[in-house]
């Protein structure tokens, strides 16, 4: 027991001493929201593709709305969220800070409302101290609102 809050101490200590040092994000994450009048099954099955197509693989699949609707037998509106993860581009990201693994998997979020699908992504930071990783950031924003983007058009 006294090792193993030694190992998360010490890991907390890593992560600390890193945030210190300017390698970590200094900003939180803004987002990037896009909305269509698109079915909700297709918003998600172009999400996929446009995932897959970026050489993501996707990593989680979270059906909150339609659980909601069966576990409690009742009128629930759809709720989606999906994690994805390219390990050539976490890899690169890691290398240039290892903090930023808060900011993985990539995620994108889907919701029914008001007779839209609105589908939202976290961005990330790109007002680091290190120019490597806010570059990196830059690229990588692209990609995610490109598929969210794709899922939404018409």
């Amino acid at each position: 027991m006294v090792l193993k809050l030694a190992r998360i101490l010490s890991c907390a200590g890593v992560i600390l001493l890193q945030a210190c040092t300017g390698s970590a994000p200094t900003q939180e994450p803004a987002y990037y929201q896009a909305e269509t009048t698109k079915p909700y099954g297709d918003v998600l099955a172009e999400l996929e593709l446009a995932i897959t197509e970026r050489n993501f693989r996707i990593t989680g699949h979270n059906r909150i709305g339609s659980v909601i609707r069966e576990r409690d037998n009742i009128a629930f509106p759809d709720y989606d969220t999906l994690q994805f993860c390219n390990l050539t581009h976490a890899r690169e990201m890691l290398e240039l800070s290892p903090a930023a693994v808060i900011y993985m998997p990539c995620n994108v979020a889907v919701r029914a409302e008001r007779g839209k699908v609105i589908v939202t992504t976290h961005l990330l930071p790109t007002r680091t101290a290190d120019p490597r990783l806010n570059a990196f950031a830059a690229k990588m924003n692209e990609q995610l609102k490109q598929i969210v983007d794709f899922a939404v058009e018409e």
